[in-house]
């Protein structure tokens, strides 16, 4: 009879990859397609790191060791390690779906197990994104404003929508006109996020011109809220703008707004999140609104520098200086 280890090895050495990303497409809790291609990526930088080497809690604690002598940070370990795990838990569910000797089987899932059960690894390094100042964001506009095709009109839309309702940019991508129509007669906007979660988000009323200026250039068409716009300024409303471009997008015009510091859309997911606690907004609302699942999780948006705690300092109140009796 094969070791556990032999066993283990069997089941992820089988065209690994092609099986990886089929298992990850049969997970029902794996609904979010960023999450199944991080998670592939993971999968594949490991694969290809374990070579022939048996699945095994201690292969994994060294692959852990080796992420960390090349500098990785403790979240791009744990977000490997992660993977990983699900990996072996899958491994598992594997080798009760097959048929296995019972022996074998369960020497299989025991190993799985024990890779299941690695924990992450400690340490914080400082938090990646940034928080958007007024005046960085009024320069994204006047580059926009400055295009004067539907281009520009689209892409101040897109910043102003961005910036007052912190929507992820795949969430962005997958608005549809209807959302719109339903957000001008006051009503809210709703988004189907990360895991297919539904939440409703409001747009700031400063928006609102942006957005309708954007509707008049791109017409009534059922379909996609933003649309690519081709050559000539021809704007095609039959189809969705991806998220690819959404990105080259962003880069063109912090470029014509020559920002000293690059941004990213999921800056303006944290700036949103800083904006509204600065202004006493609770935590919890906050939450509902970015679509996370914990309030630890907002808690890690906010990109406020030192001025806000130096702020926070000030607002106390000491007694008065006591005066001589």
């Amino acid at each position: 009879m094969p070791s556990a280890n032999a066993a283990l090895q069997t089941q992820v050495s089988t065209d690994t990859l092609h099986h990886i990303e089929r298992e990850l497409l049969r997970d029902p809790r794996l609904q979010s397609a960023n999450s199944r291609r991080g998670y592939l990526a993971d999968l594949r930088s490991f694969e290809t790191w374990r070579g022939a080497r048996p699945l095994t809690k201690l292969l994994v604690e060294e692959y852990a060791a080796h992420l960390l002598g090349l500098s990785r940070s403790p979240n791009s370990i744990n977000r490997g390690l992660a993977a990983v795990r699900w990996w072996a838990r899958r491994v598992a569910d594997l080798a009760y779906e097959g048929e296995l000797p019972r022996a074998q089987r369960d020497e299989i899932v025991t190993q799985a197990a024990r890779v299941a059960a690695i924990e992450d690894v400690s340490g914080e390094r400082a938090p990646k994104g940034r928080h958007i100042a007024q005046d960085e964001l009024q320069a994204l506009l006047r580059a926009c404003l400055a295009d004067e095709t539907p281009a520009g009109v689209r892409d101040a839309a897109v910043i102003t929508l961005a910036w007052s309702t912190g929507l992820r940019r795949s969430e962005i991508a997958g608005l549809r006109l209807e959302s719109w129509k339903r957000q001008s007669l006051g009503q809210p906007i709703e988004v189907i996020g990360k895991g297919n979660k539904r939440r409703a988000v409001y747009l700031h009323a400063d928006a609102v011109p942006w957005l309708s200026k954007w509707l008049a250039v791109r017409g009534s068409s059922a379909g996609p809220l933003f649309c690519p716009v081709r050559k000539g300024g021809h704007v095609a409303p039959n189809k969705g703008i991806s998220d690819e471009a959404l990105a080259q997008m962003l880069t063109k015009r912090q470029l014509q707004a020559a920002l000293e510091q690059a941004v990213t859309w999921h800056d303006f997911r944290r700036t949103f999140a800083g904006n509204l606690l600065d202004r006493g907004v609770d935590l919890v609302t906050v939450q509902k609104l970015l679509g996370h699942s914990s309030p630890t999780t907002t808690s890690n948006y906010d990109r406020r520098g030192e001025e806000t705690k130096q702020r926070a300092i000030q607002s106390l109140q000491l007694p008065l200086w006591p005066t001589a009796a």
